[in-house]
């Protein structure tokens, strides 16, 4: 533990107590919680129910696809209608006996199902052809037909159904229908195991080829509940093999290439026919149809498809999220926080993805996300509002006690608020160091040894005065504790143990003798803060060495006097008493001085044990003190005809004193009024409650009908030994002290005392002490 270091001392402002803080409610911060956690709650559900997150669920799906390639199904074949077969079979539309004859040729090479991806719904200018396509189709019986819907006229009839012609139709393995189905941004993601035609649903070609060549216990999605599947692309459009529709005629491909293929026929050429835009391809529209039905079969037979997650599960997900987030909050720390939000980000996303690869849902994230950003921001921003207000209101505080010094100068002129505030705090902090370093130095050059100690008792600073003393035994204030310290100077006849000093201990002052003969007043002040807990103590020890010393001085100059001088002067007035012969006048003279001396040493020491002796309070009714001080000198009032009233006295009238203090000081009032009092003459003792400064008094007046005191005698009239020539008064002798006692007990007692007076009316004196409540 470091001594306080010399610093130069800053000129302070006049310090004020701080205003308590504002409160901190823990009800008001789960109210707070509550209120943002219901309002994004809500928030988060309108962006799940709603299409406001479409962009971005599709910009995430479509990185998912496409970081999610895979093998295709080498079952399926497209016989491509491509630029190759255009230059050696001609322009398009090829007459239907080229359909023919390759519904022919794939059949011979043992095709397992044939999908023609070509609509017939006309007949042609070649009807032989017509028949030929007809027969070939029937003769295979694997053929598979597409059928379309024709979107709506603009006067609100339904869709038309547009099938094959019926004598191509009949001999068809199934007709199903193809439609493509585009997202708002235009990209074909998903497909229909069914679509509505009026009352009717026609099943999409895909779905009954799909059925019709599946084995049994292979999955099979189109048997769900889910209006749309998305399509599970196994990479760019090129990822199936292909051949040419002319090299098929041709004979090139070799049978065993065909041989239990699904075989897709279709248009590849570019231009030639439609091409759609989907998440794997680089384009807008490199996709042919006939590409696109043969990843749908693909993901069908690898039961891939992805099933859109519902409604209800998109909430669930996304305020499960919010909740944990929202719950982090309340409890957590501000740095904790952000690594749990990092956390569920990451976990938003990885479940999402996991669910996708594994699971075959699509259950987008990015509500969730936009939902945790969003109670993040608003609740940060909340929290760096009252953080704020915080900071403006501690500032406030610090400016009520030092108005000059909260404040930078620069801070007045700046606009932003935080800006203003921060060079308002720096400004602060260099003002509270100031007053650190003004404490620091105060107590570090206190002339008595000062121990500051926390609130565990132990010893975390001390001064010089402090380390000089303890500087054969520096362990002590090396983290040791308060009755440790106290303890190392080995006090003669007392220990502190060490729960020393008490809780909320600043009792009365403790002498400690040493055995070297120095003598210390430990003086204990409990520290607390502004909120009134416990922050420990500051212990003084004065060095009351020479003072011990001049009382010790003072009690031997008061034995003399109640021992030492009083003997010889009882042993004068004995022998005086005792022997014959003496003269008359010279034995009187002799004896009124010894009786002198010895009212002076009694006055003497019972004005110095009323200066200094320890009182004993207790409750005291005053009016039954005055009543013993009459009793008291009834005798002289009686053989001088002096009558004493007393006044006031109906009840109680309560004071905490020393009961015989209190009694000799009435006695010495009283005693003065008969002494100077004329014979015959009236005493009054009166008593009376008075208000004075917000405090409530007892006055006791004692009235004379004495020659009274001119204004400097009544000035000093407490002064010891002081005594003022009146006629008459000679024989009552006295040494000056009696009133000199009266101000050091009404000092001793909280009170005072003083003198009304004129010249020849007498004179009251009153003597005042706190009424006891």
């Amino acid at each position: 533990m470091a001594a306080f270091p010399s610093l130069p001392v800053p000129r302070l402002a006049p310090l004020r107590r701080l205003r308590p803080g504002p409160p901190r409610s823990p009800r008001r911060r789960l109210l707070r919680w509550l209120a943002v956690a219901a309002l994004t709650g809500l928030v988060l559900a309108g962006l799940t129910a709603s299409p406001l997150t479409t962009r971005l669920d599709n910009i995430l799906y479509d990185r998912l696809v496409r970081a999610s390639e895979r093998p295709v199904d080498p079952s399926i074949l497209i016989v491509g209608v491509d630029e190759r077969s255009l230059r050696e079979l001609g322009a398009w539309p090829w007459s239907r006996a080229q359909h023919a004859a390759m519904i022919d040729r794939l059949s011979q090479a043992g095709a397992k199902a044939i999908v023609y991806d070509v609509l017939f719904g006309q007949p042609s200018q070649d009807p032989a052809a017509d028949e030929a396509l007809a027969t070939a189709v029937a003769r295979s019986g694997k053929v598979y037909l597409p059928q379309f819907l024709e979107p709506p006229a603009q006067n609100g009839a339904p869709p038309t159904l547009v099938m094959p012609l019926p004598i191509i139709a009949q001999g068809a393995a199934a007709v199903g229908l193809v439609h493509v189905r585009f997202d708002p941004d235009g990209v074909v993601r998903r497909m229909a195991p069914f679509e509505a035609n009026g009352p009717e649903l026609e099943p999409d070609l895909m779905t009954v080829v799909h059925r019709a060549t599946k084995s049994f216990d292979a999955p099979d999605a189109t048997r769900g509940d889910a209006p749309t599947l998305l399509i599970p692309f196994a990479g760019p459009p090129d990822r199936y093999r292909q051949v040419a529709f002319s090299s098929v005629l041709a004979g090139e491909v070799p049978p065993e290439m065909i041989a239990g293929r699904t075989v897709f026929v279709g248009l590849t050429a570019p231009g030639l026919g439609p091409a759609f835009p989907t998440p794997v391809t680089p384009d807008a529209a490199s996709m042919t149809g006939v590409q696109l039905q043969a990843s749908v079969l693909d993901g069908l037979r690898g039961g891939r498809m992805i099933k859109p997650a519902g409604l209800g599960a998109r909430l669930i997900f996304a305020l499960s999220l919010l909740w944990l987030l929202l719950a982090g909050l309340l409890v957590l720390p501000p740095r904790a926080n952000l690594a749990l939000l990092a956390v569920l980000l990451v976990a938003a996303v990885g479940a999402s993805a996991a669910l996708f690869s594994r699971g075959h849902l699509w259950l987008s994230p990015v509500a969730a996300i936009l939902g945790m950003a969003l109670v993040s921001l608003v609740w940060g921003w909340g929290r760096l509002g009252r953080v704020n207000d915080l900071l403006g209101h501690e500032l406030d505080r610090l400016r009520s006690v030092d108005p000059a010094g909260a404040a930078g100068a620069d801070a007045e002129f700046e606009s932003d608020v935080v800006t203003r505030q921060a060079l308002s705090l720096g400004a602060a902090i260099t003002r509270i160091d100031d007053l650190r370093r003004f404490s620091a130095d105060a107590l570090f050059s206190l002339p008595d040894a000062t121990l500051v100690a926390d609130a565990e008792r132990q010893v975390i600073a001390a001064n010089a005065a402090a380390q000089t003393l303890l500087a054969d035994r520096p362990w002590v204030l090396e983290g040791g504790g308060l009755a440790d310290a106290l303890n190392a100077l080995e006090p003669l006849g007392r220990t502190f143990p060490a729960s020393w000093p008490a809780e909320g201990d600043s009792g009365h002052p403790i002498d400690l003798h040493l055995a070297d003969g120095r003598a210390f007043q430990i003086q204990t002040v409990f520290r607390r803060d502004a909120a009134g807990e416990s922050e420990g103590w500051i212990v003084r020890l004065a060095d009351i060495t020479p003072l011990t010393a001049a009382m010790r001085q003072r009690e031997q100059a008061l034995q003399l006097l109640t021992h030492d001088m009083r003997s010889p002067q009882t042993s004068i007035l004995a022998l005086l008493a005792t022997t014959p012969g003496l003269p008359p006048e010279a034995s009187e003279r002799l004896a009124a001085y010894a009786r002198r001396t010895l009212a002076l040493a009694d006055g003497f020491v019972q004005l110095a044990r009323a200066e200094v002796t320890q009182t004993t309070m207790e409750p005291v009714d005053l009016c039954d003190v005055a009543v013993e001080a009459i009793d008291e000198l009834w005798p002289q009032c009686r053989q001088r005809h002096i009558e004493i009233r007393q006044e006031g006295c109906d009840g109680p009238m309560m004071a905490l004193g020393d009961r015989g203090v209190l009694a000799r000081a009435l006695v010495n009032l009283i005693g003065n009024a008969v002494k100077y009092g004329p014979d015959g003459s009236t005493i009054v003792v009166r008593a009376a409650t008075v208000l004075d400064g917000g405090r409530t008094y007892v006055d006791l007046s004692i009235t004379d009908q004495g020659p009274g005191l001119t204004v400097e005698e009544a000035a000093l009239a407490f002064r010891p030994f002081q005594r003022f020539d009146r006629p008459g008064a000679e024989a009552a002798g006295g040494a000056g002290l009696g009133l000199a006692f009266v101000q050091a007990a009404a000092t001793r007692h909280g009170g005072g005392v003083s003198c009304r007076s004129t010249p020849g009316g007498g004179a009251t004196f009153t003597l005042r002490l706190p009424e006891m409540a």
